[in-house]
């Protein structure tokens, strides 16, 4: 008897996975959600959840959104759930969602650092000013901190100056 072949899911599953990580954005309104969680919730919440998923009411009736929680933050996310439904149901249109449905667990995009403006290095000109200026210094380490010492104040005042 010959052996039978092995299940479809294990073969389409690869397949799937790409097709959902694709069309992701052009689902029931998660996918908008997510791309748009920071200005939703505001930056301190987004950095604590995210949607999941949307679940459907019955009957044409208002769902609940799947957020998930990193750790002990649920109960602060679930204070502020009538705030966050409002905002959410200004987003997606008027009584998408009536609740939340929380879930604890690891988020799964982390949190973005912002970019902080590297300083531009000092010109030609401002190096041997500072160099000079501290010519008659006669200790070496002295010297050397105070030079770095200069070179980052003037640094930051270029900064602002900008």
């Amino acid at each position: 008897m010959p052996k039978p072949p092995p299940p479809v899911k294990k073969q389409v599953q690869p397949l799937l996975k790409s097709l959902q990580a694709r069309f992701e954005q052009m689902d029931d309104g998660s996918g908008k959600l997510k791309n748009r969680w920071t200005e939703i919730a505001g930056e301190a919440l987004a950095k604590l959840c995210e949607p999941v998923r949307i679940i459907k009411g019955r009957a044409h009736g208002a769902g609940a959104l799947e957020i998930r929680v990193m750790g002990a933050y649920a109960p602060l996310v679930q204070h502020q759930s009538t705030t966050l439904i409002d905002r959410i149901n200004l987003f997606l249109g008027a009584k998408t969602i009536d609740k939340l449905r929380i879930i604890q667990g690891p988020l799964t995009q982390a949190p973005k650092k912002p970019q902080y403006a590297r300083p531009k290095p000092l010109s030609a000109q401002e190096e041997l000013a500072l160099q000079q200026s501290l010519s008659d210094v006669a200790d070496e380490k002295l010297k050397k901190s105070l030079l770095q010492l200069g070179r980052s104040v003037l640094k930051r005042e270029n900064m602002k100056s900008s």
